[in-house]
Formats: C-alpha cells, structure tokens, sequence
C-alpha cells in the first residue's frame, strides 16, 4: 500500500512528472527543483488495542520477546511503539 503524491517531498510544488521506475516503485521527477522522489511506503499498522496492551505488559515488567510470543507482534514491533518519530 503506497501513499498519494500530492506535491515535491523538497519544496512542496504541485507539479511532477512520472519519471521511470526503481526497485518496483514509481519515481517522480518535481518540475520546479529536479528532485527525484518515489511514493513512500505506509506499512502495517498495529491496532490501538494491542498497542495498549503491549505497553501494559511491558509495564508490568516482561520483556519484549515474551509479549511478541503473548501478543503475536513483532518484538521489534513492540521495541518500536515507544518510540517517537
């Protein structure tokens, strides 16, 4: 699942060019700056319930290996929901 280009990644313009394809993805060529840019990927997301229950069980001291096995995430899923892009 690929997000939707709206404008340049560098300097927000509107207007782009489809300009070939790397790695299986779509590239674009920005107009006003030359910036070569591709759609970002969004990936999976973990559903609020078991992000709150993660932490919970963090909380409560297990570690992130045993949630992975109780919950059925990732332990680098849960290393992860802590921290703040």
């Amino acid at each position: 699942m690929d997000a939707k280009i709206t404008s340049c990644p560098k300097c927000h313009a509107k207007e782009y060019v489809r300009n070939g394809r790397i790695a299986g993805k779509q590239r674009y060529k920005c107009k006003a700056c030359s910036y070569h840019f591709t759609v970002p990927k969004l990936g999976k997301r973990i559903a609020p319930y078991y992000v709150r229950l993660c932490l919970r069980l963090y909380l409560e001291g297990l570690g992130f290996r045993s949630i992975k096995c109780m919950v059925g995430v990732s332990h680098v899923s849960v290393i992860n929901l802590g921290v703040k892009k």
